[in-house]
Parts: structure tokens; sequence; C-alpha cells
């Protein structure tokens, strides 16, 4: 059976580190070809060499912030300049912030969602088109379980993710039985980056649904290749996905208020 990935070109955003690096070096160890972009040039390109050296592929760095207007714009102009069709998009990009959002800058929570939301939509519809002409491909755009719910104390960071959930979910219904897959890929708490940007570390009760950036991109490489439309790595995530989906809306927001309330005040 030939590999899904095996010489396309992948895109992946926020490749430098964290799971975006981990998406990059599984996806060259499948001989996949990769556009790696994120802001840190340097990083990109010491990535790149090493992964065309160790696996015989072909790649192209593009360093370039998403998160600044017109950036995903830029980006999708640059891949067409070097002549490059994308076959598969991977959209990691993030982040995110906590605390309460009245004591927030306004300009940094802005910033989160053209991140997180527009950059994705602006990738997503650029990329989008030409993979239903060729019938083949898809889009992996990874959200979070903290989209499932209202997230007070990260107010503005669930809100992006339940956006990126919805909006999956709905290019995966409108694109059935093209030949195009779209997936939302839904982690729970993987120890990256992302908590020293945050502030908040992984609490204690979370700790036992802690995945690692490695087996979570590879779950959900596994789920997108079977075709899943959402996934959500592991057993306690899912478990809590459930009970967000089954509960009354203001339960659940009260009891994630509280324990984010605690994370926020130790």
């Amino acid at each position: 059976m030939n590999d899904l990935f095996e010489r396309t070109w992948v895109l992946i955003t926020g490749a430098s580190s964290g799971m975006g690096l981990e998406f990059a070096r599984r996806l060259a160890a499948r001989k996949a070809n990769l556009i790696l972009t994120a802001r840190s040039g340097d990083k990109l390109d010491a990535l790149a060499r090493e992964l065309a050296q160790a696996h015989g592929i072909e790649t192209e760095t593009i360093a370039l912030d998403l998160g600044a207007a017109g950036g995903a714009d830029r980006l999708l102009a640059e891949v067409a300049r070097r002549g490059r069709a994308v076959d598969h998009l991977i959209s990691n990009a993030g982040f995110g912030s906590a605390g309460r959002f009245a004591e927030a800058p306004a300009a940094r929570e802005a910033e989160m969602v053209r991140l997180n939301c527009e950059a994705l939509l602006v990738l997503s519809r650029g990329i989008l088109p030409q993979l239903l002409e060729r019938r083949a491909g898809g889009i992996l755009h990874v959200a979070s379980i903290a989209g499932m719910q209202p997230v007070p104390f990260m107010a503005t960071y669930g809100a992006t993710k339940a956006f990126v959930l919805s909006f999956s979910l709905a290019l995966s219904e409108e694109t059935r039985g093209s030949g195009v897959r779209v997936m939302a890929l839904c982690p729970g708490p993987v120890p990256t980056g992302f908590q020293q940007v945050t502030g908040y570390a992984i609490s204690q009760s979370q700790k036992r649904a802690v995945l690692s950036a490695e087996e979570t991109v590879a779950r959900g490489l596994a789920a997108y290749e079977r075709g899943r439309d959402v996934f959500i790595p592991g057993g306690l995530n899912t478990v809590g996905a459930w009970a967000s989906k089954h509960l009354p809306v203001r339960t659940v927001t009260r009891m994630v208020g509280r324990m984010m309330r605690e994370r926020a005040n130790p």
C-alpha cells in the first residue's frame, strides 16, 4: 500500500518547535517533502537541512509571522512563487494566554485570534480549491479539547479553538466524497512551550491525561489517514470531551472556571 504522504508536499505551520517539529520529523521519515514555516528562520533552516540529509527529501523554509496582519496571504504568495503545490496542510501554529480577560492586553488577544483563527482560515481557503481540483490530499487543523467548552481564565484561547473545531467539521462535511480529507486534532495537555507562553503549568489533576508531542502527533496522523473528521488522543481526554458535550454548558463552564481559578491563584 502506498504511504499517504510519500513524495507529497506538506505545509506545516509552527514547524520550529513542539508539535510542529514532531509533525515535520515524522512526515520526513515517511518521505514527505516539507514546506516548513515559523518565525524563526535559523531554526527552520537547521531542521530542513537535517531532515533532507537524513531522509532524502526536498524541503523549503519560509520564515514569517502568521500572527501579523496579512501573514497568511504572504505565505500563500511565497509558496506559489516557488511553484510548490501543497498536498497536505497542517495548521499547527497557535498560542494561548491565561488570566482574567479584563486584564489581558487587547493587542495580544487580537493577535491570538489572527493566528489561531484568521491565518488558519486564509490558508485553508487558499489551498482547499487546489485539493478539490486534484481530488486528493487534505487539511489537518490542530484544535484542542479547550475548544469543546468555554474556558474561563483562558477565554480567548478556548474560543479560538472552538472556532477551529467547528470550522473543521463544517469543511469535512462540505468535502465529503471529494477525495479530500479535513480533520480537527483536539489534544489535551501536551508538554511543549505552550505552557511557558501562557504562564499556566499543567495542573496536578491533568497530569494523568498528558500525552507527549510524539504520541499525540503519531495518533493524530493515524486518525487523519483513517479519514476521521475529529480526533481526541487519549482515553481521559475523550472522557472529558464526552462530559463537556453531555453536561449542561453552565455546569461545565463553572467546573472549568473553578479549576482554572485555582491555577491562576495557587
